[in-house]
């Protein structure tokens, strides 16, 4: 049974949150998918046949495999997005896929985007206007709440990323924590 106060603004900060979807970024070299993909389905992986005319610019490199212009699609007309035919990473020239870490929601699958920075942590937003959560605690809200009160409750997926400094500790200060010293 939900109370009709937990959806108040003052009950939001105790919200527990599921965990983000953290990928991370692992390099590999295009000549070795291409020979493994030659060895398991016994294809060859061609270069992509360009119908329209249209060319890729040589110094575009897929960020994760290294797969040259000749594997790389115009994924999106022109707009500046890519797609790698060996690997499938699509990208853009100024890209996070190269980031060693990236969190995405867990509901919607969107990359969180890094809103705030604080002395020992980082917040990290989900901004997909159509994320399941957002949208259901969105539902949630009476319909003639004004903008200004909807900013004081949690709508949107968040995670705090902590980034406290690690001390070395001792050995000695170690044993004595053990040993009740």
């Amino acid at each position: 049974m939900q109370f009709d106060d937990s959806n108040s603004p003052k009950y939001q900060k105790f919200k527990v949150d599921k965990l983000p979807i953290i990928k991370h970024f692992e390099q590999v070299d295009y000549k070795l998918l291409l020979a493994y993909y030659k060895h398991k389905y016994n294809k060859i992986i061609k270069p992509v046949q360009r119908r329209n005319g249209k060319t890729i610019s040589h110094k575009i490199v897929c960020p994760k495999c290294g797969a040259n212009h000749e594997y790389i699609y115009d994924n999106n007309g022109c707009k500046g997005q890519y797609q790698c035919k060996v690997c499938g990473t699509t990208f853009k020239e100024s890209n996070f896929v190269t980031k060693p870490l990236v969190f995405k929601c867990p509901y919607c699958g969107s990359t969180l985007t890094e809103r705030k920075e604080r002395k020992h942590f980082k917040i990290h937003k989900c901004t997909n206007d159509k994320c399941f959560y957002y949208l259901a605690n969105l539902k949630k809200l009476d319909k003639n709440i004004s903008h200004a009160e909807k900013s004081k409750y949690k709508l949107r997926y968040i995670y705090r990323e902590f980034t406290l400094p690690m001390k070395p500790i001792s050995k000695s200060k170690v044993l004595s924590t053990m040993c009740g010293l």
